[in-house]
């Protein structure tokens, strides 16, 4: 049955809480369900972020596609509201039941949006509806502006803003010293704009980082995204305010489900999946040691045969325990006991971490654009594995993207995305090639990243050198060498070793780095902008 038909037939029952927004409005409007329906999916749509799934029970109001969209008087409305959730979407449908979720996603978000609207107008409908006629002439007007001096004729995603100046204050270099910045996104002044921070426990790390993150959000656009992976203590998804201005979701593991598909594929070709099983097997081999030759081809063999399965499957992406079943069929046909790879996956379905092909939604693609805070503290011996899958994805997506959109006139590039990894140390020494891949690629495709370590050695690593690739580094209270300072912050060796006797003796949010857009800016000591002190 064709989709639009689909959507057309079918009934769409709100929740309790949805149902009596219905009521709110129509009561302060006068106007039917369905109008307001139509107008709570259009401002759904305005927001970048995707909806949520409805997972509570829908007892509310039932009404018939027929009714909300009102198809044989206006045959032209559930087309075009299609066409716009799909772009929104920013990919095709998986199929029609994900297309008829996401109307009821966008749907009831928009009643809870439109609830707001009508309180900060005072309750007063006619205000809410010319506050938002306004708001959306002044975004139409801002944009022909735009369009009119670039001389431009069609719309893209990225002309319908400025691309601004991302300008982070880092410290202080004196007590009435003005705060020094520097500004991430300017292509004009650096070479990429990842970030290294190290330093001891408690000696401040934590919070310029926060700092920095949470005034870059200030600058950047919407859609924008962040991955944050809070390694070590969980604080990081703790801190509500933090997390609040990030305008962040917390997936706290285990218990949450990280909602990524950790076999989803751009496109699932011969050759690329070939090269995803083989790619799984050097991460495996990575990350677990004590895996042997014959255990990585019995992992190659169960990914190729998952897929293999699920080839004419309207959903081709295996999940955990799709492969897993697969190795157990494996060793039983070969009479092989279980072993440390079999245990793997095991604990990685007992936890239920990941995406599951029964949740009955599809993988979350792209996840690029997404705001988490990925608490994976509790999780043992499975957090490098959690977060090199994630990390794997995010590569993924950003191969596929074509070059990240560079104003001509300021050198300013559009940042899509900023992965922060705390406690990186377990990553850089795990030869982790996908989070290599998004630093070393990443300044053209406008993503950041940011890495928190211990110690400045930890970016010496044999097979990759990142101290090459960090463009702002910052040193804060640690026990280190003069190697490892020079390295990293490009002094003379001299100028290193008067560093790395400061640095074991420094007090907290104190540090060392080159502070501000002026590249022979000198290494200065500085009292790091913490984020607690953030206005």
């Amino acid at each position: 049955m064709p989709l639009i038909r689909h959507l057309e037939i079918s009934r769409y029952k709100s929740t309790v809480q949805a149902n009596e927004i219905l009521t709110t409005l129509s009561e302060a409007s006068g106007w039917p369900d369905h109008v307001l329906s139509r107008l709570a999916i259009t401002r759904s749509l305005k927001l970048p972020k995707p909806p949520e799934p409805i997972a509570t029970e829908k007892k509310g109001k039932e009404l018939r596609g027929e009714t909300l969209f009102r198809s044989k008087h206006d045959p032209d409305f559930l087309p075009w509201i299609v066409a716009m959730i799909a772009q929104h979407l920013g990919r095709p449908f998986t199929n029609d039941d994900e297309a008829l979720d996401l109307v009821f996603a966008h749907w009831h978000r928009g009643l809870e949006l439109l609830r707001k609207d009508l309180t900060d107008s005072g309750g007063d409908f006619n205000d809410m509806i010319l506050s938002l006629v306004r708001e959306a002439n002044e975004q139409f007007t801002d944009l022909g502006t735009e369009q009119s001096a670039n001389g431009a004729t069609g719309i893209t995603a990225r002309q319908a803003g400025v691309i601004r100046p991302i300008i982070i204050p880092i410290g202080q270099t004196g007590p009435d010293a003005p705060a020094t910045t520097v500004t991430l996104n300017d292509t004009r002044q650096y070479s990429n704009c990842h970030v290294a921070v190290s330093g001891m426990s408690g000696s401040g790390k934590t919070q310029l980082v926060k700092q920095m993150l949470a005034s870059a959000t200030q600058s950047c656009d919407q859609d924008t995204g962040v991955i944050f992976v809070d390694f070590a203590k969980g604080d990081i998804a703790e801190d509500t305010d933090f997390v609040r201005a990030i305008d962040a979701d917390v997936i706290r593991l285990p218990g949450d489900v990280l909602p990524i598909g950790a076999f989803h594929l751009p496109d699932y070709s011969d050759d690329s999946i070939r090269l995803a099983a083989e790619e799984k097997r050097e991460v495996y081999t990575q990350l677990f040691r004590n895996l042997g030759p014959k255990q990585e081809g019995r992992l190659v063999k169960a990914i190729r045969s998952s897929y293999a399965s699920l080839r004419s499957d309207p959903d081709p992406t295996p999940d955990f325990a799709y492969v897993q079943h697969m190795l157990d069929q494996i060793y039983e046909m070969d009479g092989l006991q279980p072993d440390s790879l079999t245990e793997l996956f095991r604990r990685l379905n007992a936890y239920q971490i990941f995406w599951s092909r029964g949740s009955g939604q599809p993988p979350v693609s792209p996840i690029y654009t997404r705001r988490w805070v990925v608490d994976i503290h509790e999780l043992g011996g499975l957090k490098e594995v959690t977060a090199f899958t994630l990390i794997e994805q995010l590569y993924r997506e950003m191969r596929a993207l074509p070059e990240a959109e560079t104003d001509p006139q300021t050198g300013l590039r559009h940042i899509r995305s900023m992965l922060i990894i705390d406690e990186a140390q377990y990553y850089l020494r795990a030869k982790n090639r996908f989070l290599q891949g998004i630093i070393r690629e990443g300044r053209s495709k406008g993503f950041a990243v940011m890495l928190m370590s211990q110690s400045p050695d930890d970016f010496d690593q044999n097979d990759f050198d990142y101290t090459e690739q960090l463009q702002f580094t910052y040193m804060l209270q640690c026990k280190t060498g003069p190697k490892a300072v020079q390295r990293l912050l490009g002094v003379s060796r001299a100028e290193a070793k008067t560093i790395a006797t400061e640095l074991g003796r420094m007090e907290p949010l104190h540090g060392f780095g080159r502070l501000g857009d002026n590249r022979s800016e000198r290494i200065s000591r500085f009292r790091i902008a913490p984020f607690f002190e953030m206005s």
